[in-house]
């Protein structure tokens, strides 16, 4: 009974991972340990749409319920699991309204503070974009507002919750695949 009652415990604790508002940078990595990628492949890999890049040696992962059409500017990580070398990234896709923008500037609005600033991608990297990604989702789980720069007008980001919970769900399985958040 008290074995039960500790694994009831564990698990409830671990559907809660990614609640946890700030990523420690000093923890980014881009490495993947066997469980997590096992993990992954079993447990999430099924609330995805999968691509295999054989030639690339890459397989690619899109969130199945993002947002696909045009209707509004949408953003949302897309994991890169590069199997040869043991290692995921983060991409940063964008529906066409956003595509054709050299830079993706990004406008927040802290609703805890009403402090508001702004950050930028323009060199597409994988530390660039993870820290990209990674201070939109720390927005998400303070619940900002977001706003993003569309040739010289700023326009509404994320004003939907199930895009805001699906960019949430991603990075949080990211953070779990390379034990950035354990």
């Amino acid at each position: 009974m008290l074995k039960n009652f500790f694994l009831l415990v564990l698990l409830l604790s671990g559907c809660k991972i990614d609640r946890e508002r700030k990523i420690d940078r000093d923890r980014f990595t881009f490495q993947m340990t066997a469980d997590s990628h096992l993990f992954f492949k079993n447990v999430r890999q099924l609330y995805y749409d999968f691509t295999d890049l054989q030639e690339a040696k890459l397989h690619v992962y899109r969130y199945s319920d993002r947002q696909k059409g045009n209707a509004y500017p949408c953003m949302h990580p897309t994991l890169v699991v590069d199997w040869l070398r043991n290692e995921a990234y983060v991409l940063i896709e964008v529906n066409e309204i956003l595509q054709d923008q050299d830079e993706l500037v990004i406008y927040e609005k802290s609703s805890p503070t009403g402090v508001k600033y702004s950050y930028s991608l323009v060199e597409r990297g994988r530390l660039n974009m993870l820290e990209f990604a990674t201070k939109i989702y720390e927005g998400i789980m303070t619940e900002s507002e977001f706003s993003v720069r569309i040739n010289g007008q700023v326009i509404p980001l994320f004003t939907d919750e199930t895009d805001r919970g699906n960019f949430r769900i991603a990075m949080a399985d990211y953070y779990r695949l390379t034990r950035i958040i354990r």
